[in-house]
């Protein structure tokens, strides 16, 4: 059994000798070859010399290519704070002074932004280490997409306006369905959706606002024939009060 297969088996629900080996290396991958987190978020060579060494040095089962949660909202219109040890920071959101739901004519398309470099690299790491090494696709999940387009105010929105709210995640989710779709093309094994702001609401309004969005993206991903992961920050445990 190829890494791959033990990862692809673990995400089948069934036994293994061991728990997969998937380290998220970002910006860290930088960090091998002496190559800052712009660099190696703008520069496909880069990017590819530091995916391969961290194949090399940590043997994943499976990697991701490219951990950067910014990739779509920059093509919606946010602009970005670049940072030499971490991803970039959205600094503007373009639906701040205005309720209203982009036109699904401005999903991102295969040229635009950084995305022939994310392609790019995506081809070329399948072609090195695709036969052993599971490949992941980050795309930003719907909340946090929304969150750089809207800005803090949709927290509020989820109070004020609950239709709004639910009209510009249904664009987010099908903002994440192109962008897999390109990621599944590339020839990515594992398209994991990556919500960090997740974690800074209840499970109430989960319920309420994403459980339709995400049942809708997760579905698509698996008529695709590829696998997904959804990966949130934060405590997703039951709580139990200490005694």
């Amino acid at each position: 059994m190829t890494p791959k297969e033990l990862l692809f088996a673990t995400l089948r629900h069934e036994t293994t000798e061991r728990a997969p080996w998937v380290p998220f290396a970002g910006v860290h991958a930088g960090e091998l070859i002496g190559a800052d987190a712009t660099e190696i978020l703008t520069n496909e060579e880069s990017l590819i010399k530091a995916l391969m060494e961290v194949n090399r040095l940590y043997k994943p089962d499976g990697q991701p290519v490219v951990f950067d949660l910014q990739i779509e909202a920059e093509i919606l219109g946010c602009d970005l704070v670049w940072a030499k040890d971490c991803p970039p920071s959205v600094a503007s959101h373009p639906l701040a002074d205005t309720m209203t739901v982009p036109c699904v004519c401005t999903l991102p398309t295969p040229e635009q932004g950084r995305l022939p470099m994310v392609l790019s690299a995506m081809r070329r790491m399948k072609a090195a280490v695709g036969e052993t090494t599971a490949l992941y696709g980050l795309i930003c999940g719907p909340f946090t997409l929304a969150s750089h387009l809207r800005g803090n105010d949709i927290f509020m929105d989820m109070f004020d306006d609950e239709d709004y709210v639910k009209d510009l995640l249904n664009y987010c989710t099908e903002c994440g369905k192109r962008v897999a779709d390109m990621y599944i093309e590339a020839g990515m094994d594992v398209i994991a959706v990556v919500d960090p702001l997740v974690s800074q609401i209840s499970s109430d309004h989960f319920e309420e606002f994403l459980t339709e969005p995400y049942t809708n993206l997760f579905a698509h991903i698996r008529e695709k024939g590829v696998f997904s992961s959804f990966f949130v920050c934060g405590k997703a445990c039951p709580y139990f009060p200490a005694k």
